[in-house]
């Protein structure tokens, strides 16, 4: 009986979690040498990874192989694999206030994911475990220990 509630409180949230999903409007405005505006809009849909559905695919996924007792080892593990934390506020302060070139980079930037290729990383005082470049017009914060996108912020 147990293990039926388990799985159904787990796939309830499986179903719900398209409602979680979020799109983002960027919009950066550039200023030209001849005095004009160039503004670049982008619609960045994320993904509802995170830890919700992290727990509730961890429910599953541990009820299946062990169980009620697998259950709760994998809601603990899916929660844990699926939560980024987004940096502290006094980071993005920093990066947002700094003046840097911006760099052209081909590669797709995106949340909770590693860049391919080199990038020069700038270091964020007091905050080690956060590295940061100024990528196609957006502030990439890098989490130092997992090499992941955690933030990114347009200005």
């Amino acid at each position: 009986m147990k293990t039926h509630l388990i799985l159904g409180a787990a796939i309830a949230a499986l179903i719900a979690t398209p409602v979680l999903a979020q799109t983002t409007v960027r919009e950066n405005t550039t200023e030209n040498a001849d005095g004009s505006t160039t503004t670049v809009t982008k619609s960045v849909k994320k993904d509802a990874g995170g830890t919700a559905p992290g727990a509730a695919g961890g429910v599953v996924a541990g009820a299946l192989v062990g169980g009620p007792i697998g259950a709760i080892v994998g809601g603990i593990a899916g929660a844990t694999v699926g939560h980024e934390v987004a940096p502290p506020t006094k980071v993005r302060t920093y990066v947002t206030t700094q003046t840097s070139a911006p760099i052209a980079y081909s590669g797709k930037i995106e949340l909770g994911e590693p860049l391919a290729g080199e990038v020069v990383w700038l270091d964020v005082p007091e905050y080690p475990k956060y590295r940061w470049a100024y990528l196609n017009g957006e502030r990439v914060v890098l989490d130092n220990d997992s090499h992941r996108v955690v933030a990114i912020y347009t200005n």
